[in-house]
């Protein structure tokens, strides 16, 4: 990772996701934007939180965004981390900023779409509750939660959440993509019901 990041702190391809993850990869293993705790990757690391701080607009997006906005939550979550093991000022203010985004698109049932887009999908009359898109939500709100960020619904969004995972839950075992599946997002529902305090659910 560190051999492969741009100048300006981010990674080629999709910059913002791949700032995120390589951010959560990072912190992961220890390594903070501190040269005196993490002298191989301290220097990295703090140039790629730069580089999504840089990237942050007013409304907590970020510019240069994929097709789906699925780097936005990624984004949020590797901020929430950030903040959580470093409690930097300017950290905690864009992280909650980023948030705002995924608290106000998440749907009634309690999950979320592309885009974070809170209305109801035209072509199915419903709400798209997305498996894939909320594993990363959930993973923000849950890392927010943990590093005592106080976003205004955060704690109401975290139960919520629960709901929509449930709702894509197959009786027979197994998470759906959009409904109730056992497909390949069983793993991404079990995480984030064990992150959201519902395991037992």
């Amino acid at each position: 990772l560190k051999a492969n990041q741009q100048p300006d702190g981010s990674w080629k391809s999709q910059r913002i996701a791949m700032t995120g993850l390589a951010v959560l990869t990072y912190l992961a293993h220890g390594e903070v934007p501190d040269t005196g705790k993490s002298p191989e990757f301290g220097e990295a690391v703090g140039r790629a939180i730069e580089f999504l701080l840089k990237s942050q607009r007013p409304d907590g997006r970020f510019n240069g965004m994929d097709g789906n906005e699925y780097a936005h939550p990624i984004a949020a979550y590797a901020l929430c981390e950030a903040y959580g093991m470093t409690l930097n000022p300017n950290v905690k203010r864009a992280a909650e900023r980023a948030l705002v985004p995924i608290i106000r698109g998440q749907h009634p049932t309690g999950g979320w779409t592309y885009k974070m887009a809170a209305s109801i999908d035209p072509a199915s009359g419903r709400y798209r509750d997305d498996s894939s898109y909320m594993g990363w939500c959930a993973q923000a709100l849950k890392a927010a939660h943990l590093a005592g960020l106080k976003s205004e619904g955060l704690d109401k969004a975290i139960k919520l959440a629960v709901r929509g995972f449930k709702s894509n839950a197959n009786p027979k075992g197994g998470f759906g993509y959009t409904g109730p599946g056992q497909g390949g997002l069983t793993g991404v529902g079990t995480l984030c019901l064990q992150l959201l305090g519902a395991a037992s659910e």
